[in-house]
């Protein structure tokens, strides 16, 4: 759970579409958490897996064009405190 929300993998167990998503579909999003809760209790849903985002070391880089011609900076002039 992300700050009240959860993010994972849903299945539609009811017979009516959930959210635009058919009964027996799978589906991910990020849902608030009470509204997960009251549709997994009405049987609407249910929580396939959670999802945990993380980013796995040396799979992530700047944008193009955003690290060149960077020098370090320095905190000279910043507030302090």
């Amino acid at each position: 759970m992300i700050h009240g929300r959860t993010p994972g993998e849903y299945e539609v167990t009811g017979r009516r579409n959930y959210r635009g998503h058919a009964p027996g579909s799978t589906f991910t999003a990020v849902l608030n958490t009470n509204a997960a809760g009251r549709a997994i209790a009405r049987g609407d849903i249910r929580l396939v897996r959670e999802i945990v985002p993380a980013l796995e070391p040396g799979t992530y880089q700047l944008p193009p064009g955003w690290a060149e011609g960077q020098q370090a900076t320095t905190t000279e002039g910043a507030p302090h405190g």
